[in-house]
């Protein structure tokens, strides 16, 4: 369980990986509809915050744990 938090973090950057790739891909196509391309730019964006958020909670778990000393 212990690295449960940095699997998490992994696929939250997947997430958002693949969600910028998808919203390119159709920002970029002739389809007049773009709708979808901006939820997948709002999913990539919610991604990216959660993987920030965890990198913090472990940051600030692993400094008051004093593994920076």
């Amino acid at each position: 369980m212990k690295k449960l938090p940095r699997i998490l973090q992994i696929i939250w950057m997947l997430v958002a990986a693949v969600s910028v790739f998808e919203a390119f891909s159709i920002l970029t196509s002739k389809n007049p509809d773009k709708t979808s391309g901006y939820l997948f730019i709002g999913v990539a964006l919610f991604a990216f915050m959660r993987y920030v958020m965890l990198r913090r909670k472990q940051f600030n778990q692993d400094k008051k744990d004093g593994k920076f000393d």
